[in-house]
């Protein structure tokens, strides 16, 4: 049966939202105030490895659908020997992600404004910076379905908390393989100086594959203090422990293809259910990062309009810890 939630819950879920989001914003902000000026405790030293396990969740503003969670162990290392530039690093992540429909109750596929898909996946990734760019190429390889086991970790996950009733998972995308390539390239500028720098960047993205084919130009704006591009918090980079404290804002327009976890694998079309994918996405972010010694702490919301014709807007949480050695 159609679990529809009534109107005037959803204005209160819309509001709690809303306040949700303003509270954090203070909050990173008088925190962001109270650090910025803070003088360096530790000696200055090159660590060359990293592990960062992170954590993607709607929870925090009260829903449960869409882009529901991810989960993911990422491991980063400074290369010896370099291709084209110093500098160059290498990561390998491994990554889970659930999306569900809106109604998550329901047995009902005409309820649906989106499929049931797990993800597992792997990805390796290349970047070389130079003095005011750096390119990226990843290759992803991954499973679709039910053989990603993430339906029955969100199910467990919800029995053993007791928070709310889990999602029923019914007619998932079937068991599929992935395989995709993305290329993202960053231009930056700097516009202030440290203690409360600004930068301003450009990163525009490319992706193919069986799973996402979309390009998605992002404008990123930093504020606070922040290390050069090549060995920032901000790109994920190793090279320097020097403190880092910064909020950031970014904008990006995705004009998307193909997208294999909301329509299927273009190879293997048995699904069950499966719809379109909307031609577009506006993506919004604030991130909060910090980069103490050897510990990199990483607070981030994101938005997205509706990836589906059905679908409503989406906001999630990401959070991670990433610790260098």
């Amino acid at each position: 049966m159609n679990s529809s939630i009534p109107k005037s819950l959803q204005i209160r879920v819309s509001s709690y939202e809303y306040k949700t989001i303003t509270a954090y914003l203070f909050l990173c902000l008088f925190f962001f105030q109270f650090n910025i000026y803070g003088q360096l405790t530790y000696p200055e030293k090159q660590y060359k490895n990293q592990i960062e396990i992170g954590h993607d969740n709607d929870f925090f503003v009260v829903t449960d659908r869409y882009y529901s969670s991810g989960l993911f162990l990422t491991y980063r290392k400074l290369l010896k020997n370099t291709l084209v530039t110093p500098a160059e690093q290498l990561e390998f992540s491994l990554a889970q992600e659930m999306y569900t429909p809106k109604y998550t109750l329901s047995t009902d596929v005409n309820d649906f404004d989106r499929p049931y898909a797990g993800f597992l996946g792997v990805t390796t990734k290349w970047s070389a910076p130079f003095k005011n760019q750096m390119s990226n190429v990843a290759v992803l390889v991954g499973l679709a379905g039910p053989a990603s086991g993430a339906g029955q970790l969100q199910k467990w996950y919800h029995k053993a908390v007791a928070i709310s009733d889990s999602p029923l998972w019914i007619d998932e995308l079937n068991n599929s393989f992935h395989l995709n390539i993305y290329y993202q390239h960053v231009f930056e500028w700097k516009i202030a100086p440290n203690p409360f720098g600004i930068f301003m960047a450009f990163t525009p993205k490319l992706a193919a594959g069986s799973r996402d084919i979309y390009i998605q130009p992002e404008g990123v704006f930093y504020f606070g203090r922040r290390n050069e591009l090549k060995n920032s918090i901000a790109y994920n980079r190793l090279g320097s422990n020097n403190r880092e404290i910064y909020f950031s804002l970014r904008f990006a327009y995705r004009s998307v293809f193909y997208n294999g976890l909301i329509q299927g694998n273009g190879f293997n079309t048995t699904s069950s259910f499966t719809t379109e994918s909307a031609k577009y996405l506006f993506i919004g972010g604030f991130d909060f990062n910090h980069r103490f010694n050897k510990n990199d702490f990483k607070v981030g919301i994101r938005y997205n309009t509706k990836e589906t014709p059905l679908a409503d807007k989406h906001i999630y949480f990401k959070l991670g810890y990433a610790l260098a050695f």
